[in-house]
């Protein structure tokens, strides 16, 4: 039998939605059994995120795409941590196992009686990692912390956005998945240590602190030169041209587009959006570079051009020089203009949607997507949480993401030695359970879960609705 890094590691998480989730992920991925813990009166917010086909089914916290891509692999107990008996549980399982997972405000943990010190008396190796906003300590320590909030804090949002705009976020909560895998190598490290030494350790992971790695570049224009990063929206202080073009609509026929446009226009790119959401992306490096993409376009003669004539020139006319290229991509498809330059050559890419990650050719051919069997929604893909391929053994999902409270007979009898009449009696008492208490009530789930597929168009929330998609990625994954 196959055996993975992590193999015979127990992690008892006790974290929730995406940060702490992510790093259980990874370690069960490599092998650890991770037990995720939550409670019916509290139960995970990404059980009701993106509920698969927008049906909330009968059982509608089952149903949450963001939980599921978040904990496959995992087992599922619930515990009231608000009483002593949920308290003693969560000991007594941690007791067995050799890390612990948190990501509740720094008082949230220890004001149950479940710190680090606590924790240690029943298990002295263990080790404890708190996922936080901003850590354990210091003054912003207790202050709420979201992906909206965090990123801007960590000095990211100041570079995005564009020229004289204010400055913008990145479309996701940026620094949740970025904490998770910080976490996931600190626990690494953490049992590495332990192996050579014995010790067991408390980590403090500043979800704030963990994003920071991504502005090292500002931080170094500062330090080096007292100069505050200016936000270039796609453009660079070195390459150019670098921008994001109009592409054709996939499917369309091809045309010329590649005069130009009209007298005046001054901003393609933004007057695109009448034609469609399609782009590519290019840079150029060197004059070498721009060379090869003046010969790729049929336009030669643009390097004989004095606006164009460095990268210097470059900068100063990069608007006249995007009214040329943006009329040039507009006349083809996205993969197409990539394909084209690509060949001769030059830094470009399309830029994917869903649709396109999910029939990626390539993505298929490393086997990025996996499918996993739900009890309650069928087989689905799902990206591979380490963007990785072992010579010597394979991490990917050991299997669906669990039902809520799907595993407490299991867990609770083995791990913390319960009898059939114990399950009984706080099953009874609603310390554990597999329904939400209280459930929501119908209008709300609806409201939240089942909205109209036009509302969803009309707010932005999907941009069309293929009603043959299972079918068609089942047939290109090569699903039975």
């Amino acid at each position: 039998m196959l055996t993975l890094p992590l193999s015979g590691i127990r992690v008892l998480d006790a974290s929730n939605t995406y940060a702490g989730p992510t790093c259980g992920r990874v370690l069960a991925d490599l092998g650890a059994e991770v037990i995720h813990v939550e409670a019916m009166q509290r139960w995970e917010l990404a059980r009701m995120l993106v509920l698969a086909e927008n049906d909330t089914g009968e059982r509608y916290w089952n149903r949450g795409g963001y939980f599921m891509a978040r904990n496959l692999g995992k087992q599922d107990v619930t515990l009231d941590l608000t009483r002593p008996e949920g308290v003693e549980l969560f000991k007594r399982l941690a007791a067995t196992c050799d890390v612990v997972l948190e990501s509740f405000a720094p008082r949230v943990m220890r004001g149950f009686g479940l710190g680090y010190d606590e924790l240690r008396a029943v298990r002295p190796d263990i080790i404890y990692c708190s996922l936080s906003g901003y850590g354990q300590q210091g003054p912003y320590r207790d202050w709420i912390a979201y992906g909206m909030g965090l990123e801007p804090a960590s000095g990211i949002s100041q570079t995005t956005g564009y020229p004289g705009e204010a400055p913008m976020r990145s479309g996701i909560s940026l620094t949740d998945p970025l904490a998770g895998l910080a976490a996931a190598s600190a626990v690494l490290m953490a049992l590495h240590y332990r192996r050579r030494t014995g010790t067991g350790q408390y980590i403090d992971l500043s979800e704030h602190e963990a994003a920071m790695p991504l502005i090292g570049e500002a931080l170094l224009d500062y330090q080096m030169n007292g100069r505050l990063p200016e936000r270039r929206g796609n453009r660079s202080w070195f390459a150019a041209p670098r921008g994001c073009y109009p592409s054709l609509e996939e499917g369309a026929a091809h045309h010329r587009s590649d005069e130009g446009n009209e007298p005046g226009d001054t901003s393609p790119i933004a007057r695109h959006a009448a034609a469609g959401d399609e782009w590519v992306v290019i840079s150029c490096h060197d004059d070498a570079e721009f060379a090869r993409l003046c010969d790729a376009v049929g336009h030669p003669e643009w390097t004989r051009d004095e606006r164009f004539a460095g990268v210097l020139a470059r900068h100063d006319n990069h608007d006249a020089l995007d009214l040329l290229i943006s009329g040039w991509t507009r006349g083809r498809t996205k993969h197409d203009a990539m394909a084209t330059l690509q060949a001769a050559g030059v830094r470009a890419a399309a830029v994917l949607h869903g649709k396109d990650l999910l029939m990626n050719e390539h993505l298929r051919a490393r086997g990025h997507f996996e499918v996993v069997d739900h009890p309650e929604i069928g087989p689905r893909p799902y990206p591979r949480q380490l963007p990785v391929h072992f010579s010597e053994f394979e991490a990917g999902a050991r299997g669906p993401a669990p039902l809520l409270g799907e595993h407490n007979d299991e867990v609770l009898r083995d791990l913390a030695g319960l009898t059939d009449d114990d399950l009984r009696e706080l099953r009874a008492s609603m310390v554990v359970g597999e329904r939400p208490e209280p459930l929501a009530p119908p209008d709300a789930i609806r409201g939240a879960a089942e909205m109209p597929l036009d509302v969803l168009r009309e707010v932005g929330a999907i941009k069309a609705v293929e009603p043959d998609y299972r079918d068609r990625w089942r047939t290109w994954l090569g699903v039975q």
